[in-house]
């Protein structure tokens, strides 16, 4: 599954959830931001999910690495990393996401576009 199809489906999974929210897109970054009194003048973030399609396990560390940063940055907002459910390092994530208490969930995109929580983030 190419990363455009993971962003696509977490996108619309996104939509039905937050339907008026802000949302916006950089690379492999999307950022869910809350909008307050109808206006998007003093909004907050309230989602960061990052995507990682690559299949190096080097990769997997960096995202992970790259999730926990902006999560503790952004003030311990929830914090998601997004993979494609046959992704070949998914065992050792899980393996590692559930062995810490990471503020850091994982979502998983199945070859339909549906989008499972697998991991809820533990935030303090």
């Amino acid at each position: 599954m190419q990363e455009e199809d993971v962003k696509k489906a977490v996108l619309g999974w996104l939509g039905a959830y937050f339907p008026t929210s802000i949302v916006r897109t950089e690379n492999e970054r999307i950022a869910v931001y809350e909008v307050e009194d109808g206006y998007s003048i003093g909004y907050r973030m309230a989602y960061n999910i990052h995507i990682n399609c690559n299949t190096q396990l080097t990769e997997c560390h960096k995202s992970l690495g790259q999730c926990l940063t902006c999560c503790i940055e952004s003030g311990f907002v929830p914090t998601y990393l997004a993979v494609p459910q046959d992704y070949p390092h998914m065992e050792k994530l899980e393996r590692i996401m559930s062995s810490v208490n990471l503020p850091i969930g994982l979502l998983t995109v199945g070859q339909n576009g549906n989008v499972r929580v697998a991991i809820k983030p533990r935030l303090p």
